[in-house]
């Protein structure tokens, strides 16, 4: 019995919490997708109720190849935060010039970070789990109901795979509980029902 109870908690907890995942459109994927002498923006729009905001996110590449490299045969990829109401891909002329374009664009932005590429053929995978200050700035730029993921290869690269993930709170609202006080109000039930289970065993131990 207990068990059973044990396992309706856990399974109704986490249901509270619900990871969605954008896949980025399939110009950034595939074979030689990022060129050097190109810098990138996808805009991506997320419709938030009043008083919701954004509380985990992650951005994640999947085999990530350096295909092409200038005379030092590595490569850099730089990616970034952008506050920007540009949706879909964006795509801006730096000629493979050494450093991250998005950092000099005149956007309003915040760096999630950059990946070194030590020859031609390496492959990486990597995340970018945001910080509470990186989910500061995405739920501020937001605010406008679109922001951009701005990427600036140094070289060229091909991509496997790059998507967006992120989860939301619950609007506070008089119609909606958040997930702490659902939570808590399941525990209370479920307490209340073990009481109740002692106090019926204990009747039937008497009888």
């Amino acid at each position: 019995m207990k068990k059973l109870l044990l396992i309706g908690t856990l399974a109704a907890i986490s249901g509270l919490v619900h990871a969605t995942t954008i896949n980025a459109p399939s110009t950034l994927i595939g074979s030689d997708a990022l060129s050097g002498e190109n810098a990138y923006s996808w805009g991506i729009s997320i419709p938030l109720a009043s008083g919701q905001t954004i509380t985990s996110a992650e951005v994640d590449f999947t085999s990530v190849t350096l295909s092409a490299a200038n005379g030092s045969g590595t490569g850099y990829l730089y990616t970034d935060l952008l506050k920007s109401t540009a949706t879909g891909v964006t795509t801006k002329t730096d000629n493979d010039a050494p450093g991250d374009y998005w950092a000099t664009s005149g956007l309003t932005y915040t760096s999630l970070g950059s990946q070194f590429f030590k020859s031609v053929g390496t492959t990486l995978s990597f995340s970018y789990v945001f910080t509470t200050s990186q989910l500061a700035a995405l739920n501020s730029y937001l605010s406008a109901g679109t922001f951009n993921i701005g990427i600036d290869p140094d070289c060229h690269y091909t991509v496997g795979g790059l998507c967006f993930t992120y989860t939301t709170s619950t609007p506070h609202n008089n119609n909606v509980p958040d997930a702490t006080a659902t939570a808590c109000l399941l525990m209370l039930g479920l307490g209340g029902l073990e009481i109740f289970r002692r106090q019926l065993v204990a009747a039937k131990a008497r009888a």
